[in-house]
C-alpha cells in the first residue's frame, strides 16, 4: 500500500467519524429539546393539576369512607354524582386528569349511574382513583401504591 493509499484512508475514516459524531450530536439535541419542552409544559400544568386533583380529592371523600357501612349509597347516586358530572365537564377540570385517572374517574360515573352497586364496589372504586391522582402528582410511585396502609383501630 503506498503513502498516498494510506493517508486517504485515514481522512476518510476520520471523515466519516466526523459526520457520524455530528449527526448523533443533531440526534440527542433534538432529542433534550423535546424532552425540555414536555418538562416546561409540566411544569406549567403543575399547578393548576394540583388544584383540581385537590378538589376531585375532596368530592370523592364521601365515596371513601374507612368502613363500607358508612357509605350512602343513595347520596353517592344523587349528589355525588352530579357533583362529579359538573367537577369534570361544566368546571372542565376533565382536562388536568391523567388518561389512568380519566379512564378511573369516567368508570366511577358509569359506576354510579348503575341501578344495581353495591357500597363496596363504589368505595373500591373511587379508592383506586384516589390513588391514581397520588400516583399523577408524584406522592406514590406506582409500585408504591400496591401497600396496603394498615388501620390504626
Amino acid at each position: 500500500m503506498e503513502p498516498f493509499d494510506s493517508i486517504f484512508l485515514a481522512i476518510v475514516s476520520k471523515l466519516l467519524i466526523g459526520v457520524l459524531v455530528l449527526i448523533v450530536t443533531y440526534w440527542l439535541n433534538h432529542r433534550l429539546e423535546i424532552l425540555k419542552n414536555f418538562l416546561s409544559f409540566q411544569t406549567a400544568l403543575a399547578p393548576n393539576r394540583t388544584a383540581a386533583y385537590q378538589s376531585l380529592w375532596e368530592k370523592t371523600e364521601p365515596l371513601t369512607p374507612r368502613e363500607v357501612a358508612a357509605l350512602d349509597v343513595s347520596a353517592a347516586k344523587g349528589v355525588c354524582f352530579e357533583d362529579l358530572r359538573d367537577w369534570y365537564y361544566k368546571k372542565g377540570n376533565a382536562m388536568y386528569l391523567s388518561l389512568d385517572a380519566a379512564d378511573l374517574f369516567l368508570g366511577g360515573l358509569k359506576l354510579l349511574e348503575r341501578t344495581e352497586v353495591s357500597a363496596k364496589e363504589i368505595k373500591d372504586h373511587f379508592s383506586s382513583l384516589r390513588t391514581q391522582l397520588k400516583i399523577d402528582l408524584g406522592v406514590y410511585k406506582r409500585a408504591d401504591a400496591k401497600v396496603q396502609i394498615p388501620r390504626t383501630s
